[in-house]
């Protein structure tokens, strides 16, 4: 099995301190991607597409289309063209919603 990517591991051992790679918790080696504490840790977690509709129990069409409409929460773009959305901006637009529900009755 030849590797794509040969050299990273020799890089990492040699990369100076001060040389701060992103990363995950799950890597082992690497930095966290955020610091402790931000959003994206485990205290606010980035949820997947996935997370979000099994627990909003609606279909990812309804998502997208919430999103297309400008209806639905705020997301992150990852670079790779994925989407998360943080748990805190989740819930604030669920509190969005209810509110908004209450001033209409």
């Amino acid at each position: 099995m030849r590797l794509a990517f040969p050299l990273l591991s020799s890089f990492r051992a040699r990369s100076p301190g001060w040389l701060t790679l992103p990363g995950t918790p799950t890597a082992p080696g690497w930095p966290a991607a955020t610091p402790a504490g931000a959003p994206g840790t485990a205290d606010d977690p980035l949820l997947t597409i996935d997370e979000v509709i099994a627990e909003l129990r609606v279909s990812r069409a309804a998502f997208y289309r919430w999103r297309r409409q400008g209806a639905g929460p705020p997301v992150v773009r990852l670079p790779g063209g994925g989407v998360r959305v943080r748990r805190s901006a989740l819930t604030a637009w669920l509190r969005h919603l209810e509110e908004q529900d209450t001033l209409e009755r």
